[in-house]
């Protein structure tokens, strides 16, 4: 089931943009945490105040800003939509890159914020589950290539099958109560420790 996302950091610049988004993030219903300035510290105050969702209305964004995003979209990746006055290509793609889900120019109207919102939070759990799922495979291919390392040294030291090593680490996991991987990179140390001693 989808996370409800209600709480909104509101950061920009010209107080009656920030007022006009203000209200219109009132009257749908969101939860506005705070509204400011464009903080130096902004990575500080987005992980302190942990919002579900970060509006951003600025004239145009500076380098600065979407290196900050960057920093955001590794470290606590939230929907970040962007109301711009000015824009470029190159900065259009600068801000996809920092992790800018919704990046609308010279178009706030009040009515479409919600929508504008929905659309953003989407596309951010979209990419949100692919990232999950291209590091879970990462991982899933990691913990191959040390099982089959493991069953490798296992085969050669011990002058057994591959099967029976792969049903030896297998009986160490169930055992031990850890996973195929974990065991594979403790036999893995063990005979990496047993060479430096015998070299």
């Amino acid at each position: 089931m989808a996370q409800v996302m209600n709480s909104v950091l509101l950061i920009g610049t010209r107080s009656s943009r920030m007022s006009v988004l203000n209200r219109a993030l009132n009257e749908f219903g969101y939860e506005v945490m705070d509204r400011q300035e464009l903080a130096e510290d902004l990575v500080t105050v987005v992980t302190s105040l942990s919002p579900d969702i970060l509006v951003i209305g600025l004239d145009k964004p500076a380098p600065s800003l979407l290196e900050k995003l960057s920093l955001i979209s590794k470290s606590a990746p939230l929907p970040v939509v962007m109301f711009v006055e000015q824009t470029t290509d190159n900065i259009v793609q600068q801000a996809i890159r920092s992790g800018v889900n919704a990046y609308i120019v010279a178009d706030l109207q009040p009515q479409r914020l919600k929508t504008i919102i929905d659309i953003a939070v989407a596309r951010f759990q979209e990419y949100q589950s692919l990232r999950d799922e291209l590091e879970q495979t990462r991982n899933r291919l990691e913990d191959r290539k040390l099982l089959d390392k493991a069953k490798g040294l296992l085969m050669s030291r011990q002058g057994i099958s591959e099967d029976q090593a792969y049903k030896k680490l297998r009986k160490m996991a169930m055992d031990k109560g850890e996973t195929l991987a974990a065991v594979a990179r403790n036999v893995i140390d063990v005979f990496n420790m047993l060479e430096e001693k015998a070299s």
